[in-house]
């Protein structure tokens, strides 16, 4: 079936980054719809914390979400820095950057702040609405579906952005030959649970030798951890022969409180493990009017926090440049232009730091501390402070 040509923005995909760019677009009178696969909510509102930093804030802020934003977000003033005997290594003081630029950064729920998107982009979103292909020409695009029940159906508009994720649609009919995702050599095991009692406002890293463990709280009451290993579960647990809980207790013994805690508290079938993946930075992600936006377009390891913030940075950019040039292939090689140095630089600085991460080597890991205590916060807090508050909108 054909939908008659409505003009606007169609957008794969009803994750975080598809559905700001929906809500941003909206904002200056662009007719939007959101095609997402999953054929419910419940689908899609899952996952545990995000760290929303200075940029994205403030592009959400400039959404009018700041009182929606505050009320399910936990303000986080410092960040520190441990090491797995438990000697804190550095704190960087965020809440200086909240100060001075006047941006808080929240600790959120995924799901929380996905409802609360949804709740923005509300009859715009189809669920069970599945992307089969696409054909791009001077005056549109045209994107073809299977929705729920078999039934297809095309629609045309003047833009298609594909916010697919990783594992893109979009993406792959754009580049066809290119390599899967890389897997970044390590793997996030995730729970969240009541608070136990950590301190408010702190988000905590602890370093050790190829593993890492970070916590932080979050609204009502409740704490997000992530324990990070050197290990590849995309096999699946029950090649394992043991639990999440099994595994992560195992592998972070004789860490510092509350690390063995948190893990306790959290139902053994509730801690997730996630394989982490990025992709080499590309020169290109648009093609006459279609573009990628988020993980579709530079999918990133979260060593910054800065994988959910990019997608929420691309949907300002986006709007900008449609604003600019219209809904027209030229708003989209102007948001390309904008968009690739900063995110370029974002995926291999994540990258590198993971590397960083993963060293097992007793002496440099003694060496890896020595700095983080001496040099971490004059070095490495200032050029992730420049990175987190600049902005390409």
């Amino acid at each position: 079936m054909r939908v008659p040509d409505d003009g606007g923005v169609a957008i794969v995909g009803g994750g975080i980054g598809g559905l700001t760019a929906a809500v941003a677009l909206r904002g200056i009178g662009v007719r939007t719809t959101v095609h997402e696969r999953a054929p419910d909510l419940g689908r899609i509102q899952t996952g545990g914390g995000l760290m929303l930093w200075h940029n994205a804030v403030r592009a959400l802020h400039l959404l009018g979400l700041r009182d929606e934003l505050a009320k399910i977000g936990h303000e986080i003033r410092a960040q520190e820095f441990h090491s797995w005997r438990g000697r804190r290594l550095a704190r960087w003081p965020v809440a200086e950057i909240s100060e001075r630029t006047g941006v808080p950064v929240y600790a959120v729920s995924r799901p929380e702040l996905h409802r609360m998107l949804t709740g923005q982009v509300g009859a715009d979103l189809r669920l069970g609405s599945r992307c089969t292909g696409f054909a791009t020409g001077r005056d549109g695009a045209t994107l073809r579906l299977s929705r729920s029940g078999g039934r297809s159906e095309e629609v045309h508009r003047d833009l298609l952005v594909g916010a697919d994720g990783l594992r893109s649609t979009v993406r792959a009919a754009l580049m066809p030959y290119e390599p899967p995702p890389r897997y970044a050599g390590y793997t996030a095991w995730q729970g969240v649970v009541p608070d136990p009692g950590v301190r408010p406002g702190v988000f905590v890293n602890i370093w050790g030798r190829g593993r890492r463990f970070v916590y932080y709280p979050l609204a009502d009451g409740l704490v997000y951890w992530d324990a990070i290993t050197s290990d590849r579960i995309g096999h699946g647990l029950d090649a394992l022969g043991a639990t999440g809980g099994e595994i992560v207790t195992e592998q972070f013994a004789g860490w510092p409180d509350p690390v063995a805690a948190l893990v306790a508290a959290t139902p053994p079938e509730e801690i997730t493990p996630i394989d982490i993946y990025d992709r080499d930075p590309v020169r290109r992600w648009s093609t006459g009017r279609v573009t990628l936006l988020g993980d579709a377009a530079h999918p990133m390891a979260f060593n910054l926090g800065q994988g959910g913030c990019q997608s929420i940075e691309d949907a300002l950019v986006l709007r900008q440049c449609v604003d600019e040039a219209g809904p027209t292939g030229a708003a989209l090689e102007l948001y390309e232009r904008r968009r690739l140095p900063r995110t370029t630089t974002i995926v291999r600085r994540s990258r590198a730091i993971g590397s960083l991460s993963r060293w097992q080597n007793p002496a440099l890991c003694r060496v890896r501390e020595g700095f983080m205590r001496i040099a971490f916060r004059r070095l490495v807090y200032r050029k992730t402070a420049d990175l987190i508050t600049a902005t390409d909108y």
